[in-house]
């Protein structure tokens, strides 16, 4: 877990594991500003802009939300699995709706149908596993952006999946999300590499 009390000597795998984990945080970062933008297009045009990128950084974000969790270090041992769970039951969600489905990116953002619904659902629960992330952060390092996004996204979950609210309020709570996570992100960078490895001794 997060420590910056205890600095130990980091091996080579310790700042590989660190690299892996925050190399996928920036890449959930990029993902989630470029999807930010998508909303705004389709607010703007009311499609959501097809391009042969799409499909691609959306499943760029589901994997590496899974690399960083891989490579979380958290002392308690049961919250790391619960949080490891959130991301592989989500990742499932996904897979089975695209082997039926295919990839239909515009039927999750405009939630619609039993396609769109088990799209968002899987969304969500990858969701979560990235908010496990935010939340890890600012219970060890006051990154306190992680605690907000989290719960955010969460609401934005519920929203998209009862298409409750008007779908501008949703849009803008994407922005904010965005926001959040970019400044999360760049204060996360900043931190030396062994406040993420903590003490190896209670692993």
């Amino acid at each position: 877990m997060g420590d910056p009390n205890v600095v130990n000597n980091l091996t080579t795998t310790d700042k590989l594991s660190v690299f892996a984990y925050r190399a996928g945080i920036m890449i959930s970062a990029f993902c989630i500003s470029y999807t930010a933008f998508l909303f705004f297009e389709f607010m703007r045009k009311g499609v959501v802009p097809q391009n042969p990128y799409t499909g691609l950084i959306f499943w760029v974000f589901v994997v590496s939300v899974a690399v960083s969790v891989s490579f979380l270090h958290l002392y308690s041992k049961q919250i790391l699995q619960g949080i490891r769970m959130f991301v592989i039951i989500g990742f499932v969600l996904l897979v089975v709706r695209t082997f039926v489905y295919g990839l239909e990116i515009d039927l999750i953002f405009k939630s619609e149908g039993f396609s769109g619904k088990l799209g968002v659902a899987g969304l969500g629960f990858v969701l979560a596993g990235f908010s496990g992330i935010g939340a890890k952060e600012a219970f060890c390092f006051k990154l306190n952006e992680g605690y907000l996004y989290g719960i955010l996204m969460a609401i934005l979950v519920i929203l998209q999946l009862f298409n409750l609210t008007s779908i501008d309020f949703r849009i803008g709570l994407v922005m904010v999300i965005a926001v959040l996570v970019v400044f999360f992100t760049i204060r996360k960078m900043m931190l030396p590499l062994h406040y993420d490895i903590g003490d190896k001794s209670k692993y």
